[in-house]
């Protein structure tokens, strides 16, 4: 009772309202329909166009544009989690209804520990794992970034997939081996962050693995 009514009294001094257009929504975190649609875009990646070679598939929610781009470079640059909630907003408005049944566990793309310590968190942890326990779904931190890579957005294309190189380990390979793996990150660009830890989850004996990004301008 206390907390609904401290809830009650926040949303009083401090009314929620979409991150896009400043409008009053019914929850903090919702953005409005109409900015939500704006960018809504679920589809599913070619994978074989991108010649990834350990991803089974990949699907994404939103186009990486507008607000939602400024959103996630701000968390990734100026450290506000403060958007987090925003965008787990739209994951999960923009998941609803696709069937997650065949995954066993979802993993995200880690951080190098220098990156995490100077940032605080890790984006897509922030963005992805009260969703995946919502669904039912274990969340296992099951990589690491065992070297620190330069970001692949300052590099050309073909230095990405050599600086992304031998960068991720499983860390617990028995929770791995014969299971269909999800694995998340905030932003699909070329792939190659995804299909390289993909290969190690494949060599550590993952039977499946998925991806799932909240944004792309990829097609």
């Amino acid at each position: 009772m206390l907390e609904n009514w401290w809830q009650a009294l926040l949303d009083l001094l401090y009314p929620p309202k979409c991150p896009a257009c400043r409008q009053n929504v019914m929850e903090h975190g919702q953005w409005c329909s109409p900015c939500a649609a704006k960018i809504a875009a679920y589809r599913q990646i070619a994978v074989s166009e991108h010649h990834l070679r350990s991803v089974d598939s990949c699907c994404t929610l939103y186009e990486y544009e507008g607000s939602l781009k400024r959103m996630i470079h701000d968390m990734k640059f100026r450290k506000a989690a403060r958007y987090g909630q925003h965008l787990s907003w739209l994951l999960s408005q923009g998941s609803r209804g696709r069937n997650f049944d065949h995954i066993h566990c979802v993993v995200p793309v880690p951080l190098h520990s220098e990156r995490l310590f100077e940032r605080g968190f890790n984006q897509t942890e922030l963005i992805f794992k009260t969703w995946a326990l919502a669904y039912g779904l274990e969340w296992l931190a099951g990589l690491a970034r065992v070297r620190r890579t330069r970001p692949q957005w300052e590099l050309t294309l073909s230095d990405r997939k050599g600086n992304i190189k031998g960068a991720f380990k499983v860390i617990c390979p028995e929770r791995i081996t014969g299971r269909n793996i999800l694995l998340v990150d905030d932003i699909f660009t070329t792939g190659l962050t995804l299909d390289e830890c993909a290969r190690e989850l494949k060599k550590a004996g993952a039977k499946q693995v998925h991806c799932l990004t909240l944004a792309s301008n990829a097609r």
